[in-house]
């Protein structure tokens, strides 16, 4: 399943196929939030979308999820 990472403050986006290793997923999240500087540490603005554009509340439990956990 493809989601897209969306920064609030500056649009900077980024789209990941789930399910990914969880590390791999807040390298990713944390590259769109400041490049790694306050990304998923702070919990900043960050939006996640899936394929038909809706709202996904939070992108590791529905990593877990797919991942059959």
């Amino acid at each position: 399943m493809k989601v897209k990472i969306v920064a609030d403050r500056d649009g900077e986006t980024k789209v990941v196929e789930l399910p990914m290793e969880e590390k791999k997923l807040l390298e990713i999240q944390g590259s769109v939030l400041d490049r790694n500087t306050i990304g998923y540490i702070a919990g900043a603005e960050v939006k996640y979308y899936d394929e038909n554009g809706t709202e996904v509340e939070n992108i590791f439990l529905l990593n877990r999820k797919l991942k059959g956990f």
